[in-house]
């Protein structure tokens, strides 16, 4: 008695493709772009009259920081690009994810409202960056 075992196609037909890894690919990437991007232009910073502080103390290391200026009317920017709130929220959880240890830097003029330092605080909050700084200039001590 002979028993015949049968062989597999080694034929994949394209509706038998997984697209779950390419979706997740191309996700990953858009977010390196939108992060290598705002990255590039945040050396670039936005003008403002920030407020000064007497008791304020420039930290030894900036390095690694996330810098997010507000200006007078509360607009929020990354270099000198203005970002929407979940604008704002997508960056700073791609920057968590490249940095587990990510900081920030607030930069507010001197008329900014807290509200949209609050606003920030509470964003960079939810998407995971626990330590930041408030930029101020440092006074003359008298």
């Amino acid at each position: 008695m002979a028993i015949q075992l049968r062989r597999r196609s080694k034929k994949r037909s394209l509706a038998g493709v997984s697209m779950a890894p390419m979706i997740d690919m191309v996700f990953l990437l858009l977010v390196f772009f939108m992060t290598a991007s705002a990255m590039s232009q945040a050396g670039a910073k936005l003008e403002l009259d920030l407020p000064e502080s007497p008791s304020s103390e420039v930290p030894q290391d900036l390095s690694g920081r996330m810098i997010v200026s507000i200006d007078a009317e509360g607009q929020a920017f990354v270099g000198l690009s203005p970002l929407a709130e979940e604008e704002l929220r997508v960056w700073m959880e791609g920057f968590r994810e490249q940095q587990p240890n990510a900081k920030l830097r607030i930069r507010a003029a001197r008329t900014t409202p807290f509200r949209a330092v609050k606003s920030v605080m509470r964003l960079a909050a939810s998407s995971g960056v626990e330590s930041y700084l408030y930029a101020t200039y440092q006074a003359e001590r008298q």
